[in-house]
């Protein structure tokens, strides 16, 4: 579940669907604690298909990062509302 991930990076053009997604993850059983989400849109923008890459390196560089996190990518199809993940643990 969730709790095994210690870190969330939701690409989402607008904060207005930050919630909306929060809430579809609990609603289908898997709670995102609020420490272990991690995006810079409210100070970095929307910046199309870089968002994940820009979220990635910050975190990357932010100091957090330990041997054996694990990090869950999530990367929407434009406008259709179907994400796509990737898990990546850090080595």
């Amino acid at each position: 579940g969730f709790n095994e991930i210690d870190y969330v990076l939701p690409h989402i053009s607008s904060m207005y669907f930050f919630d909306k997604l929060k809430k579809g993850f609990e609603m289908k059983g898997y709670p995102v604690g609020d420490e272990q989400w991690f995006l810079n849109l409210p100070y970095v923008g929307n910046v199309g298909s870089a968002s994940i890459y820009l979220m990635l390196d910050e975190l990357f560089h932010s100091g957090k990062l330990k041997q054996g996190h694990r990090v869950l990518l999530i990367v929407p199809e434009s406008s259709r509302f179907s994400y796509s993940v990737a898990l990546l643990t850090v080595v």
